[in-house]
This record gives structure tokens, sequence and C-alpha cells, in this order.
């Protein structure tokens, strides 16, 4: 979509993300910005592939409102996921908002939920390619674990400590 205008209020400073779908695939930005926008994918995958799986109930992309635009999720999303970064000094533009890609989403709440359900004393091993995400998705988890609950009400974790790898290149 190279047509809207990102300076339309409507459109671009007030919105928090940007949904291109159709019945096969999803994308998904926070910033409108005509021939520059960066679209990333909003999808499940396909046969360890780009894509959504065949839906026998429907269209492709249904889980986007069965699951995603959930009441539930979606409140859930903007109250633990979505974000401002800071703008930079000296700049005039406001800061990029941070919402979650489905695969960082769906980590964070599979992780936290066997988690609840398991306890404490599990390892879990958070693995994306390069430029997924994975800074943000460690993030993301690291808090939600640091403030998990089992049913009984009980905290899950006294403390979670993050252990990363160096970046290459």
């Amino acid at each position: 979509e190279t047509t809207r205008d990102p300076a339309n209020t409507t459109l671009g400073k007030r919105a928090i993300v940007h949904f291109a779908v159709d019945t096969e695939v999803a994308w998904m930005t926070t910033r409108l910005a005509k021939e520059s926008t960066r679209w990333f994918h909003y999808n499940l995958g396909r046969n360890n592939g780009a894509g959504n799986p065949d839906n026998p109930k429907g269209h492709r992309t249904s889980y986007l409102w069965e699951q995603v635009w959930e009441r539930d999720a979606l409140l859930d999303i903007l109250n633990r996921f979505v974000h401002v970064e800071p703008t930079p000094k000296g700049k005039a533009n406001e800061g990029a908002i941070i919402f979650p890609r489905f695969h960082q989403w769906d980590a964070v709440l599979q992780i936290a939920a066997h988690a609840r359900e398991n306890g404490a004393g599990n390892n879990y091993l958070v693995q994306h390619s390069a430029g997924s995400g994975k800074s943000n998705t460690i993030a993301w988890l690291a808090h939600r674990l640091s403030t998990l609950h089992n049913d009984a009400d009980k905290k899950v974790f006294n403390k979670v400590i993050v252990i990363t790898g160096g970046t290459s290149g």
C-alpha cells in the first residue's frame, strides 16, 4: 500500500498498527511511509516456510480475528506488548511504535503457559532468525515470567535470568 497519506492523522499518527490482510496472508506495519513503508509478515508459517497453513474451516488468515484480535488477546497485547520507543533528542519525529509480530506474541504466550502449568525449573530457548525481533521477544518473555502466577495465585519465579549470545557480523 503506497497510496495512503502518512500525514493523515486518521491513518498515521493515531494508529497503533496497520494490517494488510487477504484470505491467504497478513502483513503489518506501525508506520506508514508511502513507498518506504516496512511491512512485516504476520503469518503462522506453512510447511516450515512463508505463508499460512490450509484452514479447512475458512480463510488461512482467520487466526487474526479468532486469536489475535479476540478481545482479551488484543487487550493483553495493548497492555503488555505495545510500547513506544522514545524519540531521540533533536529529532522532530515521534518515537517508533513496537507491536509484536505473530511469532513473538505466540512464543511468549506458549512459554508462559508452560511455565504456569509446570512451574519453575525448566529451560527455554527463544530462537528466531536474524532481524526477527529476538531482543523484544526475550524482553517481553522475561517481563511476563517475572510477574507470572500459577492457578493458586502463587508466584512461579523468584528471579528471571536472561543469558544471551553475542551478535555476529
